[in-house]
């Protein structure tokens, strides 16, 4: 009776144990893969991950008194290092926690308050007077982060940008003082230590450990060499300032050249510099501040240079020529090569009978045809060529594409992404996040005129370093046009770190605790983190009603007190000073009028093409970021391949369960938007009894959706 009982259990055990050896050698390999060559080399061979990565805790065994005595000290000695008074006090908590696991007990918080206070430098000095002397409380560690945050603010607005310690002011002076007395030989370019101490009214320090040695003699030049004069007053070197970065381009109308696509390479014998009008192909590159450098047109006007690098392009023949030092200019409708440049290099240019031979060590490695004044360079999939009859240029595509689905076109993307701008579009596929793009079909969007038509404001902002720092929020509404839910307007949550949004409709604006509170919740509970500023504008739902005595606190403002999150409202007319949230419904509604311009569908949609708009610009670069909102809020990137024009039809497959044999298998929709809880897409249709349907499954029909600008 038995013994079949005990073959299973041997099977069994068979099984499980090929199972655990799989995992066992699997383990194995992820553990020494993971470890680097020095540490591996020493320990030995196992049969088992559980006795190798004992192997390996020997090997870091140490004494837990030598640690905690360490710890303690550094724990006491800690000094501000000018990383930033959060991170500051992050690291501070971060050893306190650790001590209190070691002595397993937890230090008093005003023992780390305390001490955390100590370590500040003496530009808190005013501020920890006032700690001793006002608070009567004592202070936790979350209060103490967010007065610390404040006084750094202040003192910030009122020394500058960083908040210098004084050991650091006392070494630059020291540095800049002795930049001053003894320099290096000077280079060929203009010295900037030359004026770096000059606005030091202080005595010279000593350094009697360091030798009086000039590179030069006292009374010559710097920069020529020369005696009889200082680098100041030297007319090579005031010269060499004058001509620094303003480079001459001779391209004057480009009216003749509008039926090129900007995309193509022109040879300029005038240019002294490679241009390029996009950062498509760029290799490498740094982008360049704002009126760094700027090149001068044969007109006398100047344009901004904003980045520089380096560029390949692979010519007809398959070489590669490769630019250095290009010049971005968006500014520039064409792309122009510079012949001193490739003179420069080695690489010739020979002009005649209407083209232009490039030759490389004596080979012809490149051709260009001229047209009017200029000449065009033949490219791997744009050539040019000349008829001998009557000189007429010819240009063909060597590698076009078998089948033109339009999954290249720029347009249809740019359309897809709910009509962003073309420099957003070019991120992405440098990211590789996007497929490479055909930008010669996307030249002027009416409906991006219609919709985002405004003046250029320029404005500066200071950044939180880290997620649910700062909460940027407002309201936007009423609108006339009611959704058919009888919404009128929205509220708007960006997080400052990230840029990434959320929106919630409303009808009353009395909603905005109620759609707070769900907003902090959710965010709060995803990041194991807590809100710890919100800004808005002074509005009577954020602050509170106004009455003769001025604002008294309303709902929302003690509901942020209760919560320990600071409140920072903008002043009464100052809309700017909440610009991150303001700046953020104009996008979305430039977004929406151009989605809605360009679509069928009723104005009484609205809201959801702002639900869409709000779902694309979190998966799309923003210029205040690095990277993709998406990819800083969840840390993983965004894919697009999802994407469809908003108010395109299709053909959606509903479930029904009673779905006859010769019934139609799909219904007739249009695409509104993404479901935020599901993976599928949205779908609208006026004729049916259910309006609104989200589903998975549907066909997007090529239509006459993608019209020309």
């Amino acid at each position: 009776m038995g013994e079949p009982d005990y073959d299973h259990k041997v099977i069994k055990y068979d099984l499980d144990k090929a199972k655990w050896e799989q995992s066992n050698r699997k383990c194995l390999m992820v553990i020494k893969y993971s470890i680097v060559e020095s540490i591996k080399g020493a320990i030995t061979e196992c049969d088992t991950a559980k006795e190798y990565l004992e192997r390996v805790a020997a090997q870091f065994v140490g004494s837990s008194k030598a640690y905690a005595s360490t710890l303690t000290k550094q724990f006491v000695n800690m000094k501000y290092d000018g990383s930033g008074i959060r991170t500051h006090i992050h690291k501070m908590s971060s050893m306190a926690a650790k001590l209190n696991k070691y002595f397993k007990a937890p230090l008093p918080d005003e023992f780390v308050v305390h001490i955390i206070m100590q370590s500040l430098p003496k530009e808190y000095e005013t501020f920890h007077v006032n700690y001793n002397n006002s608070v009567k409380d004592q202070w936790s560690l979350d209060q103490l982060l967010a007065q610390c945050v404040q006084e750094e603010e202040r003192l910030k607005s009122h020394n500058g940008d960083t908040v210098n310690l004084a050991q650091d002011k006392g070494k630059a002076k020291k540095r800049n003082y002795y930049n001053k007395q003894y320099k290096k030989p000077a280079q060929d370019g203009p010295s900037e230590s030359s004026g770096q101490g000059a606005s030091s009214s202080k005595p010279p320090p000593k350094f009697p450990n360091k030798p009086r040695v000039f590179s030069v003699p006292m009374n010559t030049c710097l920069h020529c060499k020369q005696e009889g004069h200082h680098k100041k007053h030297c007319p090579d070197f005031l010269k060499y300032l004058l001509d620094n970065g303003k480079d001459q381009v001779t391209f004057i109308d480009e009216s003749m050249y509008l039926e090129f696509s900007t995309s193509t390479w022109m040879i300029d014998s005038g240019a002294t510099v490679y241009i390029a009008n996009s950062l498509q192909g760029f290799r490498s590159k740094r982008m360049l501040p704002s009126g760094r450098r700027s090149i001068r047109v044969a007109t006398g006007k100047e344009a901004s240079v904003k980045a520089i690098g380096d560029l390949h392009l692979e010519l007809t023949n398959g070489f590669v020529l490769i630019l250095r030092d290009v010049l971005f200019v968006p500014s520039l409708r064409r792309n122009l090569i510079s012949v001193s440049r490739l003179d420069d290099e080695n690489i010739h240019s020979h002009f005649g009978d209407h083209k232009c031979v490039i030759q490389y060590n004596n080979k012809d490695i490149g051709l260009a045809i001229r047209r009017d004044m200029l000449y065009l360079l033949s490219l791997c999939n744009v050539v040019n060529s000349v008829e001998a009859s009557d000189s007429v240029l010819v240009t063909s595509n060597s590698n076009k594409r078998k089948r033109n689905d339009g999954e290249t076109s720029s347009k249809l993307w740019h359309c897809r992404l709910g009509h962003i701008s073309r420099g957003r579009i070019e991120l992405l596929v440098k990211a590789e996040i996007l497929h490479p793009l055909d930008f010669t079909d996307l030249e002027h969007c009416i409906e991006c005129i219609k919709g985002k038509f405004a003046k250029k404001i320029k404005k500066t902002a200071k950044r939180s370093s880290g997620v649910l720092e700062i909460i940027h929020t407002n309201i936007c509404g009423p609108f006339p046009i009611r959704t058919m839910d009888g919404f009128d307007s929205f509220i708007t949550f960006t997080d400052d770190y990230s840029r990434y949004g959320y929106i919630y409709p409303i009808k009353e604006r009395s909603e905005v605790l109620d759609k707070f509170k769900i907003f902090k919740s959710e965010v709060e509970n995803q990041h194991n983190l807590k809100i710890k500023i919100v800004r808005s504008d002074r509005g009577g739902e954020y602050y509170g009603r106004h009455t003769p005595y001025g604002q008294v606190p309303g709902p929302f403002t003690r509901f942020l007190q209760e919560n320990g999150i600071v409140a920072q409202y903008s002043t009464p007319g100052k809309p700017q000073q909440n610009g991150v949230a303001e700046r953020r419904n104009r996008t979305l509604m430039d977004m929406v009028r151009s989605m809605i311009s360009y679509s069928t569908l009723p104005v009484s949609l609205w809201m959801k093409a702002i639900k869409t708009a709000i779902h694309i610009l979190n998966r799309v670069p923003s210029k205040s970021v690095p990277k993709t909102p998406y990819e800083l809020w969840t840390g993983r990137k965004p894919t697009l391949n999802y994407l469809h024009v908003w108010g395109r039809p299709a053909e959606a497959k509903l479930f029904n369960h009673a779905q006859g044999k010769l019934d139609d298998r799909t219904v007739s929709y249009h695409f509104i938007g993404y479901p935020e809880h599901s993976k599928g897409f949205r779908f609208y249709s006026p004729d049916r009894h259910t309006k609104f349907v989200e589903m998975r499954h549907a066909v997007f029909l090529k239509s006459d959706m993608i019209r020309e600008a």
